[in-house]
């Protein structure tokens, strides 16, 4: 009887995670990540300059309506820098939502013909936009250095290492989020339309222009319902100081991020099934 090298099978499992295979296609992860980054910045002039040039003029702007005209309060730190390490983080986050919103419209054909653990795509996408965070983040601690040195904001010691427990977090709930959206667009493709107008409406939900503390305790509670709220509050204490963390929110948004990660492997791994006959 021959004996095959490997076999495909149905997902039977509530939860079926293939690392092993996923980690077998990570040639294929990195020629995605490749492919994620012609397609942003083929046939642009400044090409990945815009990875750097999109949190500088963004940030300057919102410190220009904000934080000149509207007088918004910065917790004691300069406001540009006040919104850009928050803008980062917050981007990172819409970016891993966007990225993956649209995985089984985007690549049916390619689902269709070819066999490879779906996951692939997702995490393709979030190791891409995790390129262009951490190139934001550099930059952002350049912003910081210079005002380090100029005795305008302090250092935070031992909060930086929790940067890379918020960093993991935001990239689990927006992969999430974007594979519950996802599975979602095989049957309701409106849905499409209303992931940017969310994106926006959620950021202005969250502290990224201003600090919690500013907000009556009751308006806090309902921005803090936000799971990114706490998590961009925290991002933003651990780089300048500014803000504060608040736990139990933090320890909300942790179990949140976690539930929904497994929802969407749930529902992803389901959509897989019936996706072709559908779009």
């Amino acid at each position: 009887m021959k004996q095959w090298k490997t076999i495909i099978e149905p997902k039977t499992r509530l939860l079926d995670l293939p690392l092993r295979e996923i980690w077998q296609y990570r040639g294929l992860i990195f020629m995605l990540v490749k492919r994620n980054y012609e397609i942003q910045y083929k046939q642009t002039i400044l090409g990945p300059g815009w990875m750097i040039i999109n949190p500088i003029l963004s940030s300057g702007l919102f410190s220009l309506i904000f934080g000149y005209v509207g007088n918004f309060s910065s917790d004691g730190i300069p406001y540009f820098l006040f919104c850009m390490s928050a803008t980062i983080i917050w981007n990172y986050f819409a970016g891993c939502v966007t990225s993956n919103t649209s995985i089984f419209l985007a690549n049916a054909y390619l689902f269709g013909k070819v066999y490879f653990p779906r996951m692939v795509v997702p995490i393709s996408n979030v190791i891409f936009e995790f390129i262009r965070f951490f190139i934001q983040f550099i930059v952002c601690c350049l912003v910081w250095l210079y005002f380090f040195i100029q005795g305008q904001v302090a250092f935070t010691g031992w909060y930086l290492l929790g940067l890379v427990i918020l960093v993991f977090e935001t990239a689990l709930l927006g992969m999430a989020v974007g594979m519950i959206v996802s599975s979602l667009t095989t049957k309701y493709r409106d849905l499409t339309h209303l992931v940017g107008f969310g994106m926006q409406l959620l950021m202005y939900l969250a502290p990224v222009l201003y600090p919690i503390s500013d907000l009556p305790r009751f308006l806090q509670k309902i921005v803090l319902i936000n799971p990114m709220a706490s998590i961009v509050e925290a991002f933003r204490f651990a780089m300048t100081g500014a803000g504060d963390i608040h736990w139990f929110a933090l320890l909300y948004s942790t179990v949140f991020a976690v539930v929904a990660a497994f929802g969407s492997m749930n529902l992803y791994n389901q959509t897989e099934k019936t996706f072709i006959d559908i779009v």
